[in-house]
């Protein structure tokens, strides 16, 4: 069997080429899995950031002193009835209760707000007194405004919060959670997520301002729920990525037809260039203008790498053919090339989907 022998400059662009596509697509690869990783990890520190009362605002619960009315406050949440990320807020539909003794005047149902919220519907269930309790409870059915983070999606969690905030100071009424008894619907169904876990927490919340007043800041008491969901499947990102995918398969086409076929398919690259740039207006039109660079954007990046990588391979074959003539080094070429990039793409539409997605048992 005769051997085959390369020349120098045949050995020098293969392994030129070769090792650029490895070096540029695993580069990629590393830096959008890690990012990705590092902001699906940093859920957990969210989540218990968000349960301890701030240094400054633990020197202001000492500042109200023993005078204040203790409310113990829960809440149920019914329904979750519509997330909107565009529009950066969701709906909830909850039960919330107060329990105090003493101050007869009081009347919490009719005097708290939700902080950075807008309520719809408010129906008092029960306003009575047992045994010496003042016990009232209301439906709330009520719109809040939410950064929602979209670095992971279509493959994101989301930690919702909602403050339950008393119509006066901190120094007539601390509301104080009744943990145990709050909790929420099992069979609260939300389109594309489910329920990760929930929780609550109480707050002192300092103003630094006395609106006016002669006075010091302002001190109010706050009752946090909080609730984290996930996607539940890949259906969105299917959605959002299946044309992206069609048109890296038809680059992967072009270049085993110019390999195997001496074909030379470089005027269909634009068709799959078209078709990539297309399928970015598909997952932009369900997020914020003002949104964080994250997997939407990655995986459309590595759409554009694919089609550029496969047109640069299909150019290089059709040179090594028509200059130096030479089709066994052009095929071999196109193949080395063809099933390098192939298995570099393949890869990172593995890993960053991968890295995005917080599974859980």
């Amino acid at each position: 069997m005769k051997r085959v022998v390369f020349e120098k400059w045949q050995i020098k662009k293969l392994l030129a080429w070769f090792l650029g596509f490895v070096i540029i697509g695993g580069g990629y690869i590393c830096y959008t899995t890690y990012t990705l990783y590092r902001d699906k990890s940093a859920e957990e520190y969210y989540w218990q950031k968000n349960m301890l009362d701030r240094e400054a605002e633990a020197i202001g619960a000492q500042q109200v002193g023993a005078e204040t009315t203790r409310v113990f406050t829960g809440t149920y949440l019914e329904s979750v009835k519509e997330v909107a990320l565009r529009s950066s807020y969701y709906r909830v539909v909850c039960s919330i209760w107060f329990r105090w003794k003493g101050d007869d005047d009081l009347d919490m149902v009719n005097n708290f707000h939700i902080y950075n919220g807008t309520t719809n519907k408010l129906e008092v269930m029960e306003d009575t007194m047992i045994n010496g309790w003042h016990y009232q409870r209301c439906r709330l059915d009520v719109t809040v405004n939410n950064d929602f983070w979209t670095v992971r999606f279509p493959l994101e969690s989301h930690q919702m919060r909602f403050y339950i905030e008393p119509n006066m100071p901190a120094k007539r009424v601390t509301l104080e959670k009744d943990g145990d008894n709050s909790s929420y619907n099992p069979n609260i169904g939300i389109p594309g997520f489910y329920i990760v876990r929930h929780d609550t927490a109480e707050f002192t919340q300092v103003y630094d301002t006395s609106y006016g007043k002669n006075s010091d800041d302002e001190i109010t008491s706050e009752f946090m729920t909080q609730l984290e969901i996930n996607r539940s499947g890949l259906g969105l990102y299917a959605k959002c990525f299946i044309a992206l995918f069609g048109t890296s398969l038809w680059v992967f086409i072009t270049m085993f037809l110019c390999t195997y076929h001496r074909v030379d398919p470089l005027s269909m690259i634009p068709a799959a260039l078209f078709g990539t740039v297309s399928n970015i207006m598909v997952g932009a039109n369900l997020l914020p203008d003002a949104l964080e660079i994250g997997l939407l954007e990655y995986v459309n990046a590595w759409g554009i790498f694919t089609i550029i990588a496969g047109a640069l391979t299909i150019i290089n074959i059709n040179r090594i053919r028509n200059k130096h003539g030479d089709n066994r080094f052009a095929a071999l070429f196109g193949r080395v090339m063809s099933f390098t990039l192939m298995f570099i793409v393949i890869l990172g539409h593995i890993l960053m989907p991968l890295s995005a997605y917080m599974a859980t048992v």
